[in-house]
């Protein structure tokens, strides 16, 4: 009998084109695998378009959030309704379930099904929250260090719901009645021959949209470079940006044909539409995963608190181009008054950068205001970045190529096949300093862990012993977290370590204990590795503190 997998993605369309990778990972893990998706019911068509999957199960989840805020419903009642429409989920016995939505919610059903092997968030009987899968568990750290983020979604999710395995691209499957239908649909609007630009102006947040009468400007500045037609696309709720794109463009003299499919087509048509495009510029958007699944170029806007290292385009051949602001990309949470990154990408520059895409037109120089990146598989099989046009802060550069080649050692317990920087951090003394600080003071919380544990086993319990050791161990690791978000050497292990101390699993005071322990000893075991590499630059190059140089302040405490 094949192994069977349960994957749970029930938030975002773009998620649900970004596990494709996954799906072709688990045939390769286990050939012959049954795949089933729970999914929400309004993306259950894109899922159609998915390969390798044997069942699509859909549920009204948005239906259940709702009902849940409003109080239409007790919450009771409302996972009864769930846990009813589960149950066959349950008779399946799954070999492994892969949850791939973050929340409490999908938690709780990933803990009904059960199997003996899960990824991802699950909720226990408690009603605890627990990640299972280092993979999945960084996921949930990166936006805290997400600057030297240097993992596409895709990729984590193929790592974490699999393993290691071959590049393999995102592929959607579509019908021959839609790819026809999509012909027929462009060709009715200006024949047969003319080439189609697809354009997204609008997108689910207003903070990654760039500014639809700069949208318009480019388009302008296109069209008088190249015989193209635009294809707008979005959704009703983003048509006062569109026409406002659109009267712009008009203004600046353009004139090609335009192609209105806003809200006229379904996902497998949207899909389609994009096939038969040459290119699609476009912000953060769900239609973006679907251009790049039908292996249609793409050009992100990368603006607000979109990173496109997470969430960009996959594979090779797509172009991103972000803001040359320190503060882009900006946190989740931030709150812009002034979205000055959406000003500094330049309407001639992204139209040239189109024609170069379009036509092999030549690479835009003298590019201000934004660094553009281009994508490509790198030497471990996973989608990466490399930069054309403009510069990174050194810092930024050093650290996200030094915590991508960690982490994927860390986790997959092999050796990159990316090279290392060849030359130490821009701030070598002072992080090698923070490294020397913090050892003696992770050995001595790996110590504590360690003497809680055996008072934990004793009989009576010495609960004084505890209670005053327990505030002991919380007081150091607060200074050492304190300690390790000085410098970007250590604040990504720092972060983990937080997760890991929200991570505890286990019932009994000695298991918790454990628990605990485990984590003290893994963080000190990586502080050690980063540590060690630091050093080596040292032998390597025969680097010598620089005079002066002394330890950030911070490391100064006792």
């Amino acid at each position: 009998m094949s192994r069977q997998v349960l994957l749970i993605n029930i938030t975002r369309m773009g998620d649900l084109v970004q596990m494709g990778t996954l799906l072709q990972r688990l045939q390769h893990e286990w050939p012959g695998a049954a795949v089933d998706l729970v999914v929400d019911q309004r993306f259950a068509p894109v899922a159609k378009l998915l390969p390798h999957l044997r069942h699509i199960v859909s549920f009204d989840f948005h239906r259940l959030v709702d009902e849940s805020r409003a109080q239409t419903k007790d919450v009771v009642t409302l996972y009864q309704d769930m846990v009813r429409w589960a149950a066959p989920l349950v008779e399946a016995r799954y070999d492994r379930v892969v949850n791939l939505t973050f929340n409490r919610r999908s938690g709780l059903l990933t803990s009904y099904v059960g199997a003996k092997d899960i990824r991802g968030i699950a909720a226990p009987k408690d009603g605890d929250v627990t990640i299972h899968n280092p993979w999945m568990a960084y996921l949930t750290d990166v936006h805290h260090e997400r600057r030297f983020n240097h993992f596409n979604l895709v990729d984590i999710y193929a790592l974490g719901g699999s393993g290691i395995g071959p590049f393999a691209p995102l592929s959607l499957i579509l019908s021959p009645d839609t790819a026809q239908w999509a012909r027929d649909f462009l060709a009715s609007h200006a024949g047969a021959q003319i080439s189609w630009v697809a354009v997204q102006v609008g997108a689910s947040d207003p903070m990654k949209a760039w500014r639809p009468e700069l949208f318009g400007q480019t388009l302008a500045a296109l069209s008088r470079q190249a015989p193209v037609g635009y294809v707008f696309i979005g959704t009703e709720e983003e048509r006062k940006a569109i026409h406002l794109a659109q009267t712009t463009y008009r203004q600046q003299g353009g004139t090609a044909p335009l192609c209105d499919a806003v809200g006229k087509t379904s996902l497998p048509q949207l899909a389609a539409v994009l096939s038969q495009c040459r290119l699609l510029l476009t912000n953060d958007t769900g239609p973006m995963h679907l251009a790049v699944g039908v292996g249609t170029p793409v050009i992100d806007l990368s603006v607000g608190h979109v990173d496109f290292r997470e969430t960009g385009p996959y594979g090779p051949g797509h172009w991103m181009v972000q803001p040359d602001l320190g503060c882009a990309p900006c946190g989740f949470d931030k709150v812009c008054f002034h979205h000055a990154c959406k000003d500094r990408l330049v309407p001639e520059q992204i139209a040239s950068l189109c024609l170069h895409v379009l036509a092999g037109a030549a690479f835009p120089q003298s590019i201000t205001g934004a660094r553009i990146y281009r994508s490509y598989a790198d030497e471990d099989g996973l989608g990466s970045t490399q930069l054309h046009a403009g510069r990174e802060d050194s810092v930024i550069e050093w650290y996200g190529r030094f915590w991508r080649r960690f982490w994927f050692e860390e986790f997959t317990g092999r050796a990159s096949q990316v090279p290392a920087h060849p030359e130490p951090a821009p701030d070598w003394a002072e992080a090698l300093a923070v490294l020397e600080h913090l050892a003696p003071l992770a050995k001595k919380l790996v110590a504590k862990a360690e003497e809680l544990v055996r008072l934990t086993t004793r009989h009576p319990l010495p609960i004084s012993a505890l209670q005053q050791l327990q505030r002991d161990e919380t007081s150091e690791r607060q200074q050492i977290l304190a300690l390790s978000m000085n410098t970007p050497a250590t604040a990504s292990l720092a972060v983990a370590m937080v997760r890991d101390t929200h991570n505890d699993d286990g019932s009994e005071l000695t298991e918790l204990a454990q628990s605990r322990l485990g984590t003290y000893r893994r963080w000190h075991k990586r502080l050690q590795a980063v540590a060690s590499r630091f050093r080596s630059f040292n032998r390597a190059q025969g680097l010598v503190r620089r005079a002066g140089s002394r330890p950030l302040p911070m490391v100064r405490s006792t």
